[in-house]
């Protein structure tokens, strides 16, 4: 059976004395330390709440922290496109035909 949920991204920008704060609570399943104070995201399985770990990666962010994370539920057909800043995140729902279009290849 296909994995249901796909997570992928990178987070660049967090303060490396803050994350070590907050590392034992991030699931390592999904976010993997990367060089130059980044966190590199990918996860493919069932499905989870990422929202609430989000919460505190955002709080680790330096001021020029940002980052992205793409969550394709692939059972319900929806994408959820999160950014990140300094103590926040926004997320919204876009449709995965229009963007995930430029992936494919005829």
């Amino acid at each position: 059976m296909k994995f249901s949920l796909r997570i992928f991204g990178r987070i660049s920008g967090i303060d490396p004395n803050r994350l070590s704060q907050i590392q034992h609570q991030l699931n390592p399943q999904i976010f993997t330390p990367h060089q130059n104070n980044a966190l590199d995201v990918e996860y493919e399985g069932k499905y989870l709440d990422l929202e609430p770990e989000l919460d505190l990666v955002v709080d680790v962010l330096s001021p020029n922290g940002h980052g992205y994370i793409d969550a394709i539920d692939h059972e319900n057909w929806t994408l959820r496109r999160y950014s990140l800043q300094p103590g926040s995140w926004t997320c919204k729902e876009v449709d995965p035909d229009g963007a995930l279009e430029r992936y494919h290849h005829e």
